[in-house]
């Protein structure tokens, strides 16, 4: 310390202080670029025309998966219960949906069939007993002769703990069109057919009442 610093008394020696800080608080906020404007600079998405990926997983603030984009060769396998399973429909494309506990609770997938059909649908899951709930659908033949669109609302298997051999529950109801002949579908609680309404391809409404064997035991109109 020289001599003359060692004559100013420690009171003027703080109040330069504080002066030379709050000079170089102003420069700093003259010469250097504002911090919460980098920030948000920083943070700001970025914006692309076109781009060409196999595979996008959306995470929460966690980094728990909440939604995958992929192709078909990335298309993911389901985690049950902490198990991996192998996807009944191997060539799928599209995405998977997953909750907040990182579970799979449906999907949207475009796919071709082993038989060659032309098939796509959206599947909404069941989450705490694994089962397909509400299924939106529609396939076609390969040479396009024969068609369907349709919805399925199946029941939810009964809960069991542990390994999981199926996620198919029992269709309960389906709403469909096929090759014209459009109809409603209503089942038992093990899937047989008991109430059938529609229209066919020929204008024909028909309303039929089947017993558990699948007999017709009553119909509108009538035989």
């Amino acid at each position: 310390m020289s001599k003359e610093s060692a004559n100013v008394p420690s009171s003027n020696l703080v109040l330069w202080s504080l002066v030379v800080g709050a000079w170089g608080l102003l420069a700093v906020q003259w010469l250097l670029p504002d911090a919460r404007a980098t920030a948000r600079t920083a943070a700001a998405p970025q914006a692309f025309g076109e781009s060409s990926v196999e595979r996008i997983n959306v995470v929460d603030g966690n980094g728990r998966t909440r939604l995958v984009i992929a192709n078909s060769e990335r298309f993911p396998d389901p985690v049950v219960r902490g198990k991996v399973h192998a996807r009944s429909i191997r060539n799928a494309a599209g995405m998977v949906f997953y909750d907040a506990d990182g579970v799979e609770t449906g999907g949207l997938a475009t796919m071709t069939s082993p038989g060659g059909q032309r098939m796509a649908g959206t599947i909404f899951d069941f989450n705490h007993q694994p089962t397909d709930g509400i299924g939106i659908m529609k396939s076609e033949s390969a040479d396009g002769s024969s068609w369907m669109a349709g919805l399925a609302i199946a029941d939810r298997l009964p809960y069991a703990g542990g390994d999981i051999q199926t996620t198919e529950g029992v269709s309960r109801i389906m709403l469909s069109n096929r090759n014209r002949d459009a109809s409603l579908e209503i089942t038992d609680t093990s899937g047989r057919p008991r109430i059938r309404i529609g229209v066919d391809a020929n204008d024909v409404p028909r309303v039929e009442a089947l017993d558990a064997d699948g007999k017709v035991v009553g119909q509108l109109p009538q035989a």
